[in-house]
């Protein structure tokens, strides 16, 4: 891989991993007008974007790595993985306990557990006659 886009892609899995976590520590990147603010933003579109943005942070590290997803359900795993780490974390700190969130938030976990599962299968399929 020549090193021009090992820089590149390095360069942009930092900036996504920051923007990803910036709101656990309460600074707000607004994309759009490249602009940090304190303006209050819902919370599910921070735990949708920032799940979004360390999605593609986890998979561009492993770009840079070599290593690819051995199933087609790892991103959604990923995925699922981040959204309740940070919808469990950002609702927490912003105190908001109603119950709806919370059983989205558990049902988006129900999803993860079956797709590790599903994950999992896959992977022994695709080294069951490997070694």
């Amino acid at each position: 891989m020549k090193t021009g886009t090992r820089l590149f892609v390095g360069g942009l899995a930092l900036a996504l991993a920051v923007t990803a976590f910036a709101p656990l520590f309460g600074v707000n990147a607004l994309i759009y007008n490249m602009s940090l603010t304190d303006e209050p933003v819902a919370t599910n579109f921070l735990v949708i974007r920032s799940a979004t943005f360390a999605t593609l942070a986890f998979f561009s590290v492993n770009f840079l790595r070599r290593k690819r997803p051995l199933s087609s359900v790892a991103p959604m795993l990923v995925f699922c993985n981040f959204t309740v780490l940070f919808g469990s974390v950002l609702m927490i700190q912003r105190s908001q306990y109603d119950v709806i969130p919370w059983l989205a938030l558990a049902m988006i976990a129900g999803v993860a557990y079956f797709l590790f599962r599903e994950n999992r299968a896959e992977t022994s399929v695709i080294f069951r006659d490997g070694w």
